[in-house]
This record gives structure tokens, sequence and C-alpha cells, in this order.
């Protein structure tokens, strides 16, 4: 069997696929033509977030059985589409639950205490002790859009700095957030009464922009929002008027809805009241190796099943 490999993973997982007798390809910085010139030789396809799969590779994709998701996101891969060939796809869903929500924490941390502000000042030899008076979390409200894995995980976190949680997800029964104190609420009603809000939820066409100007003029003055789930649920056009009127104090997110940004995203990126990470939420060397891993055995699985029938 021969794997192709777009983007870096653990090497843990690639020595367990060659301990399996897989004969791997790392594509690693590869151009589109090129991953679509080398698919058709390969029965194996092994992805991050930046390779989009689409119909046209898929069916250049001649002898492909297994697509693979080096993590949790599906949007970019047409599972329908490969499924419909007889194409089986996996990622890893529990991956980066810990790696994502103490991110979240660590940005949300950040960006109340007005951070990055502080460390730039001093590193540039300012010395400045009430040049950057922050916000407690002791006391305050998160709003959790979206309560899956990583915002229980978010939620548990925050509680033990004494944080009331409430959260919007239409598709929970309410008991199981009760288990952890958590209020399920309507979205409006999050929005209104959070003074931090934490994004987590998946894209779809639900949710794309589902916090856009309407929404963010529902939040409180002055309260912070932060993105972890996906770039394209935040209407960054919005977000931007929203920082430089001050209705949002600041903002922060680890995705953004171009990645890499574009020359016209510049103008969020250059806000003193928005911090971005690259999209490292699931960049511990803990979760790649574990998400390297559990693919490979999923796709070792798969096949050897396969085989024998």
């Amino acid at each position: 069997m021969k794997c192709l490999i777009t983007e870096k993973v653990d090497e843990k997982g690639i020595e367990l696929l060659k301990e399996n007798g897989f004969i791997v390809h790392l594509a690693y910085n590869k151009s589109r033509d090129e991953i679509e010139h080398l698919i058709g030789d390969y029965d194996v396809l092994l992805v991050r977030a930046e390779t989009q799969v689409d119909e046209r590779l898929i069916n250049l994709g001649k002898n492909l059985k297994v697509i693979g998701m080096a993590g949790i996101g599906l949007n970019h891969i047409d599972v329908k589409f490969a499924e419909s060939k007889g194409i089986k796809v996996f990622n890893v869903p529990d991956g980066s639950i810990t790696s994502v929500a103490e991110l979240a924490l660590t940005l949300i941390l950040a960006t109340v205490r007005k951070l990055y502000s502080a460390v730039s000042a001093t590193k540039s030899g300012k010395w400045d002790k009430t040049g950057f008076t922050g916000n407690l979390l002791d006391g305050k409200t998160l709003g959790i859009l979206s309560l899956g894995k990583i915002g229980f995980r978010v939620a548990e976190l925050c509680q033990a700095f004494n944080m009331k949680v409430v959260a919007y997800d239409p598709y929970l029964n309410p008991e199981i957030a009760k288990k952890i104190d958590v209020e399920l609420l309507p979205l409006e009603e999050v929005l209104a009464q959070a003074d931090l809000i934490t994004i987590h939820t998946p894209l779809t066409k639900e949710t794309h922009h589902m916090i856009g100007k309407k929404e963010i003029n529902l939040m409180k003055d002055g309260s912070f929002l932060f993105n972890l789930g996906r770039g394209g649920i935040v209407d960054e056009k919005a977000l931007y008027q929203a920082l430089v009127s001050g209705k949002l104090a600041a903002a922060a997110a680890d995705v953004m809805e171009n990645e890499p940004p574009t020359e016209e995203d510049a103008k969020l990126l250059q806000l003193n009241n928005f911090m971005a990470t690259c999209h490292i939420g699931a960049g511990t060397a803990e979760a790649q190796s574990y998400i390297s891993c559990s693919l490979a055995s999923q796709v070792i699985e798969h096949l050897s099943i396969a085989e024998t029938v």
C-alpha cells in the first residue's frame, strides 16, 4: 500500500505505517498541481487543514481507498463524494481537545490582561506599570458557542477561575450541560449575558458568519470575543468595526477566514486590540503524537480488514 502525506505529521505515525508495510511519500510543501500529479499512484491520502480534498482531487486519486485528516475538522474534505466512491474518510475527533482548550484559556488571559502589548512595550525599553490595566476573569460570565468536547473542557478550565458559564448549543441535551454546571440558552441570551464569548463550533452553512454585526451589537459594550472554531464563523469586517468603535474591548482568534490572511485582512491584524495566532490550536507535541498514531492505526486497521474480506 502506498501513502501520500501532504502536510507535516508527527513521525511516530509515519513509522507506524512503515512498520506495517506501507510505502510512505512525504509531499510537504508541494503545490496543488504537484499533488494532483502524484495522487493517482496512491492508496492512502493523509492531510491536515490546508489541503483541499475536493471532487477533482478525489477523482484523480483513482486508486484511493482511504483519506485521513490529521485533526478534527473535515470541512475542507468532500466526505460525501469520497464515500460515494467507496473511499473511507478518517479523522481524530478527540485529538486536540486539551490543546485547543488550553490555547483558548491562554488567549483569554493574554487578551484581558493586555499581555501582548505589555510584553512588547517592556521589550522595547518602556517600563509602564500603570499603562496596561486589564480585567479579572473572577466573577465574569463566559459564553461558549458549541458545547462539544473542546467547549466542555474550556468550561471546566474557566470555572476554576470562578467564572459563570453559559452556552449556546442547539444540538445538546440541557441535562448534559447541567452535569458541569453550564446553562444552555438561546444565542441571543448568551451574547447579551456574557462578558466574554468563545467560539468552538465547526464551520457549516448554518454557522458561516453566525457572528456578524447584528450579533455583535447584542453583546455587552466592552466585552471580548474569541474564535477557536473555524475562520468564517465570525464576519471579520463586522469584527473590525466593533473593535475600532470600542463596542468590543478586544478580540483574539486562532483561525481566520483566509488562511493565510490576505492583504485585505491587514487592517484587522494591525489593530492593537486584536490578537491572532496561526491556527496552532492542535500544536502541542503531545496532541500531534496522539493524532498521528491514532490516524495511522485507523488506516492500518481498516485496510487490514478490507484485505481479509
